[in-house]
């Protein structure tokens, strides 16, 4: 199923995608088992290595319509969690780690773990605008992300139609979210053949063109 086949003019009709499934996104070619919103077209996906065992890495892609921003907890709820941000900024896509312990526009937070976009993943067009990146060392310990171990995990996701205040920017103070809500991931649909090979097409040196 291609991701572009289905975010605008089929939205309405798609109640059952609120069910992570599998799609192939029509321009990386990357699958990824993928929740998306029919209501707003915030999308979230995700593919990890078909041998999970110890790994710490995985391919996510995020997006919706319009220009506002889109965000995901990998821990499930919002606080104490690590976070994910993204928004577009014309024809760029910014993004940051978060973190925070109260509700409220959450701060940037850094550690070992890092972003690396996928280029062939990530675009703005006239329907939509898609980040697609390797997250590095992301899958944690201590309790703020879902476990290497996890058959099924819980993911927060939040959405708001208006942009950060400084969109070029990305620790900028976000607006609260307008829509948001948790869903259960089934990590075996995530499991994909190909992702050593998806995980060489994040090159460090297109970043510049991405605030992560």
């Amino acid at each position: 199923m291609k991701l572009s086949n289905f975010l605008l003019p089929l939205l309405p009709a798609l109640s059952v995608a609120q069910t992570p499934s599998l799609y192939t996104d029509a321009k990386s070619g990357i699958t990824f088992n993928t929740f998306i919103n029919p209501a707003n077209g915030f999308f979230f996906g995700l593919a990890l290595p078909a041998n999970g065992t110890g790994n710490t890495d995985f391919i996510a892609t995020i997006g919706a319509k319009g220009t506002g921003w889109s965000g995901v907890s990998l821990g499930g709820g919002m606080l104490n969690k690590l976070l994910i941000a993204a928004w577009p900024n014309a024809q760029a896509l910014v993004s940051s780690f978060r973190k925070t312990a109260q509700y409220g526009s959450p701060a940037v937070a850094t550690g070992t773990f890092t972003q690396t976009p996928i280029a062939n993943g990530t675009y703005v067009n006239s329907t939509h605008w898609t980040y697609t990146f390797l997250c590095s060392k992301c899958i944690l310990a201590d309790g703020t992300t879902f476990k290497t171990a996890d058959t099924s995990a819980s993911f927060g996701w939040a959405f708001n139609t208006a942009a950060p205040s400084s969109k070029a920017n990305a620790a900028s103070t976000v607006t609260k979210h307008t829509d948001e809500g948790q869903v259960k991931f089934d990590l075996a649909l995530a499991k994909q053949a190909n992702f050593t090979m998806w995980k060489t097409w994040a090159v460090p040196k297109v970043a510049s063109k991405f605030m992560a």
